[in-house]
């Protein structure tokens, strides 16, 4: 009967509109999840991972070319032994002078990022969060030693090392939020320029040497003496 192919119709027309609204509802929730994790990587590049790794970067970059600049023999441990042995020599007025104009701004600013972004920090890597914090604590005790070394008091050092993984591990976390961001947005990344640089490095670290006197301590991911200053 017509009756009942007009109930049929207007049954079909119903459930058809019930799934194109369930559909269209499921799909504006999964675009709005989406946009939220891109939001929230976006976030965590540019004003953690991104700002974070252009900072420790450039302190280690200023620390090797201080080195190579100013160590006797062009090494490390040449330069931190002259540290050691001649607290007022050349030397180590040459390390006060980047201590003090290149590498502790340096790090204030890395600090001062950890500080207002440690709530992107991404879970689950203990190893980093003890890093950015002994990184906020180091840049703290510095404070104290600029100010002892205004008074003359050139042999003072900071009880607080560098802390010696802090490159590799933001390194490694800034290319994980940028797969990230890149398998969200749809493109592919390419590490390879970052690891390429990452080589380069570890290259001029291993000609360097990894070792001094004993009873040094380590900062930055170099090593030096307890009687020598704080590094970066």
């Amino acid at each position: 009967p017509r009756s009942d192919l007009q109930a049929c119709n207007m049954g079909g027309t119903l459930w058809a509109a019930i799934a194109g609204y369930c559909f269209t509802y499921y799909n504006s929730q999964v675009q709005e999840q989406r946009k939220a994790r891109i939001d929230r990587v976006n976030q965590q590049l540019r004003d953690l991972y991104g700002p974070l790794l252009a900072c420790v970067t450039a302190t280690q970059t200023a620390y090797m070319a201080m080195v190579k600049q100013h160590s006797p023999d062009g090494t490390r441990p040449g330069f931190q032994a002259a540290l050691q042995a001649r607290p007022d020599g050349p030397e180590a007025r040459a390390y006060r002078q980047w201590m003090t104009s290149v590498l502790q701004p340096l790090n204030e600013k890395a600090a001062g990022i950890v500080q207002g972004g440690f709530a992107l920090l991404e879970g689950g890597s203990p190893q980093m969060e003890a890093q950015l914090l002994q990184l906020v604590a180091h840049v703290s005790a510095c404070r104290v030693i600029l100010q002892r070394w205004a008074q003359g008091e050139l042999t003072t050092g900071s009880a607080i090392s560098y802390p010696d993984k802090l490159e590799e591990l933001v390194r490694r976390e800034f290319a994980r939020v940028k797969q990230r961001q890149a398998d969200l947005l749809g493109v592919t990344a390419n590490p390879h320029l970052q690891e390429q640089q990452q080589r380069r490095r570890r290259s001029w670290w291993g000609g360097a040497g990894h070792s001094s006197a004993g009873g040094d301590r380590s900062h930055g991911g170099h090593r030096e003496s307890d009687a020598g200053e704080s590094q970066e």
